[in-house]
């Protein structure tokens, strides 16, 4: 029974004794506001107040700080001009019973960005519908990045949000991306992207944000018609209207008519009935639309019917197609150079046939004469194709790896194909359509075709597979699907430089934590580290073996480098360097002044700087002391604050310092050359870098127009001023004649360093080429007219001489007139130094009957003469 009674005595006590250390847990402090956001610069104030007695109370911070009263109850921290991006403030109470508590004020310290600005990645000019692009968002200079958001919209329709999960509270650089694939609905359209700082309910509201200028992209997209055929009925007021909406705006061909025309309208009353085909084209491809042109009067019609309406047969092929008639006639038949169906009477249907098609220029057509109207005719539209020996992808002008962010030519050759203006060679990356090309070429013999794409590629193309596809689409009488041939496969190997995924990391030291610098890159790179007592070039460290502090690590191949900085603490906040350096990092021009702090908020015995220039001597009754130099002319000068610490040894931070000089002048020339340069001839350009430091932060870029061509980066370390030689191997083109070239040296700085980059160029380079003659088609067919010429004009340089064989009269113009000439093939050569190119123009009569015709005249006279007699 005691023992019972001495249980329940024990329960209690320990229940009471849990009782109030639960209770006396709770620190009896209060903050107004209980969290804090406010703008860099700005002013701050929070109230700390408690409803119990107490030996006293302050606020603890590096700025603002309240020493400990212990006769109020309420007590404000407060800062005027807050500059301090880290800053920790607690507000303390020492308890009657001789413990003291705290409640951390957590502070957000912000800056919107200096800048949001929109652009496209290795592209300029217009997009081209179907195809992919990268468009990037630079947001400058914001903080804290895990509360920023930057959004992109295509007008106001919101596409895409991404955020950052960055602990960093200073302000930093962040690069966005967002992949479009535009169409010609976009065509116009704006695209803009906008900087948001989400502080929370303490923070701004609405939320702060910037934008970028919008960017407006032009979309180049191929010829569509609404639909692809349309019935017309004679009349005055009645068009063929073939226009349609395309970019770059197309060009107009029409099947059928006895001369060429370039409109894409036609009146109605001034055809005879049919078929009238239109072809709209631009440089991304081709539509076609159909027009069937009925007169008022059925009679005027000619009453054949063929069946197929069109042919597509293969070279080699057999074909059969069958003309009839439902009316009474004195005679039908086929006339054609292969196959031809003589005339006859006493039948309805009549069939053209030839088991194995040679001709590439075929016209046949069915003819009548019916008793009760005039003789007419129904052309069969006709096509004889071919699919193409072979394809076959290649670089142009380069072998072996590609570079990063350069541009390169690749060349697809399609070999002895034929009707060419129904091919369409597609360019592929792995399976995704890149880019297309059509012809408009009208010759119906075969052909080889050569067709070019530059590519600018990037990392993720390391390992890529580009190929080419050659297709014929026949129309809805060709085989279905269409044919197709491929080349091989081209295997992309890509150079590109480091970029870790984040440039800072903490480290929380441990046996199993490593620093990892490791990065993809090719080549591999090497790796260097700062502030190691010995020299190590493997890209990971153990956290263990290592001093609390920063260490950078720099990734470096033959294109660049990229560092990344490891903040290494130990699992003891005291063995960390109680100091603070603002800014952490500086760059200084040559000459220029320099003004760094250096903070404490702990007790000691002694704080200073120490450096070559601007030194400050130890002093006790400081917690902020400034290193200040107003003429810094010394290169590799590495300046330290220290701390002598009341309880613990003394320890030091290091001051980055980058002294930089920009170029005394940049300077482009050809190396060994003068003179025009050859068409496809290789040059060596150089660039002169005068004066510059660092080097290692030094890139020259070549540029042709605002095109980026290549760019160099150096891995030399020395500090002080040098001179760089940069030289490019060009192969140019005639489209280069009259290219400027320029270089540009960049320094890119980092964030510290000044926005934008310090940038210098040269003066234009502007180069001359020479190439030989090259019209656009070898043959055109000419219908004869006072108006109609035969132009051999050619662009080249030099300018070319002009001689035409089979004239009468020798001749040098390039231009003649079509009517003062004999039906017959005209050929024109223009010549330079370089070479010569020759045209065949075959001047057609207007006046030229079918050889049928004229049996059928004889024939006709003959009966006649017959019922006369």
């Amino acid at each position: 029974m005691l023992q019972l009674l001495f249980g329940f005595v024990f329960l209690a006590a320990v229940s009471q004794l849990v009782s109030l250390t639960g209770a006396q847990s709770e620190c009896p402090l209060q903050l107004d506001p209980q969290r804090v956001v406010v703008r860099y610069g700005g002013s701050v104030a929070v109230n700390c107040n408690t409803s119990v007695l107490h030996k006293g109370m302050g606020w603890e911070a590096s700025e603002g700080r309240v020493s400990m009263t212990k006769n109020q109850s309420l007590i404000t921290w407060r800062v005027s001009n807050l500059r301090e991006w880290d800053i920790t403030t607690h507000c303390f109470i020492n308890s009657n019973n001789s413990t003291q508590c705290q409640v951390d004020l957590p502070v957000t310290v912000y800056k919107t960005p200096d800048s949001v600005f929109i652009s496209t990645v290795y592209h300029r000019g217009p997009m081209t519908e179907g195809q992919q692009y990268e468009l990037q968002c630079d947001v400058h200079n914001v903080a804290p990045v895990q509360y920023l958001t930057v959004k992109w919209y295509k007008g106001q329709t919101l596409l895409n949000q991404t955020n950052f999960d960055d602990t960093i509270k200073t302000p930093v650089n962040k690069t966005v991306t967002l992949l479009i694939r535009p169409d010609r609905a976009d065509d116009g359209a704006e695209y803009w992207c906008e900087a948001e700082l989400d502080l929370g309910a303490e923070g701004p509201q609405p939320h702060p944000t910037n934008s970028a200028k919008p960017l407006n992209v032009e979309v180049y997209y191929k010829p569509k018609h609404s639909n692809s055929t349309e019935t017309i009925i004679q009349d005055d007021k009645v068009m063929l209207d073939c226009t349609v909406k395309a970019n770059p705006a197309p060009t107009y061909t029409w099947d059928h008519l006895k001369e060429k025309i370039s409109s894409s309208v036609l009146k109605s009353s001034e055809l005879s009935p049919g078929k009238y085909t239109c072809t709209a084209t631009n440089t991304l491809g081709r539509d076609s639309k159909v027009f069937i042109v009925k007169s008022t009067g059925a009679q005027s019609e000619c009453p054949l019917q063929l069946d197929p309406q069109r042919v597509v047969v293969r070279y080699g092929g057999s074909v059969a197609a069958n003309c009839s008639t439902s009316v009474l006639h004195e005679g039908m038949g086929w006339e054609a150079s292969e196959g031809r169906v003589s005339m006859t009477k006493n039948q309805s249907l009549i069939t053209w046939r030839v088991s194995e098609l040679r001709e590439w220029d075929i016209k046949p057509f069915c003819y009548i004469y019916p008793i009760y109207s005039t003789q007419c005719q129904v052309d069969l539209p006709f096509t004889v194709y071919k699919t193409p020996d072979s394809v076959f992808i290649s670089t142009v002008n380069h072998r072996g790896p590609m570079m990063e962010g350069q541009q390169y030519e690749l060349q697809c050759d399609v070999h002895n194909v034929a009707p060419v203006q129904y091919l369409t060679v597609k360019w592929y990356k792995g399976q995704t359509l890149l880019h297309q090309t059509n012809f408009t070429d009208t010759i119906e013999t075969p052909e080889n075709k050569t067709v070019t794409l530059l590519i600018r590629p990037d990392r993720a193309d390391d390992g890529a597979q580009y190929w080419c596809e050659a297709e014929l689409d026949l129309g809805a009488e060709g085989p279905q699907p269409h044919p197709t041939n491929s080349s091989k496969p081209l295997n992309v190997e890509v150079y590109y430089k480091p970029k870790h995924s984040n440039s800072t990391e903490t480290i929380i030291q441990d046996d199993k934590v490593m620093l990892d610098c490791t990065v993809k890159v090719n080549p591999a790179p090497t790796y260097t580290w700062d502030h190691l007592k010995e020299k190590n070039n493997s890209s990971v460290l153990k956290s263990s073996a290592l001093s609390p502090g920063k260490y950078t690590c720099t990734a470096t191949n033959t294109l660049g480098r990229d560092s990344k900085v490891f903040i290494v603490k130990s699992t003891g906040a005291q063995s960390e360097c109680p100091l603070q350096l603002d800014p952490q990092r500086v760059v200084v021009r040559y000459g220029g002044s320099v003004a760094v702090n250096c903070s404490t908020s702990v007790l000691h015995k002694g704080i200073g700087w120490e450096a070559s220039e601007g030194g400050v001597p130890m002093t006790q009754s400081q917690n902020l002391i400034t290193w200040r130099v107003s003429k810094l002319t010394e290169w590799d000068i590495q300046p330290y604050c220290y701390i002598n610490r009341i309880q613990g040894a003394q320890c030091q931070v290091e001051l980055p310092v980058t002294v930089y000089k920009t170029p005394d002048s940049v300077f482009i020339s050809t190396v060994n050359h003068r003179g025009p340069m050859m068409e496809r001839q290789q040059y060596q350009l150089q660039c002169d870098v005068h004066n510059v430091a660092p080097v290692k932060y030094l890139t020259v870029k070549w540029y042709k127009g605002q095109t980026l061509l290549n760019q160099t980066t150096f891995t030399d370390t020395i500090k002080t001023p040098e001179n760089k030689t940069v030289t490019l191997l060009i192969r140019p083109d005639r489209a280069d004649d009259g290219a400027q070239y320029w270089c540009a040296a960049e320094l890119d700085l980092g964030a510290e360093g000044p926005q934008p980059y310090r940038t210098n160029s040269s003066n234009p380079l502007n180069v001359e080429v020479y190439y030989k003659p090259k019209h656009s088609s070898s043959t055109e067919t000419i219908i004869q007219d006072d108006k109609v010429m035969l132009d051999c004009t050619v662009m080249a340089n030099p300018a070319p001489t002009y001689t035409w064989d089979h004239l009468k009269e020798k001749s040098s113009s390039p231009v003649l007139n079509s009517s003062a000439l004999s039906p017959g093939n005209y050929t024109c050569t223009a010549t330079n130094t370089l070479g010569r190119d020759s045209k065949v123009f075959i001047v057609k009569s207007i006046g030229i009957r079918p050889t049928f015709w004229t049996v059928l005249t004889v024939f006709q006279l003959s009966v006649a003469l017959i019922i006369v007699i």
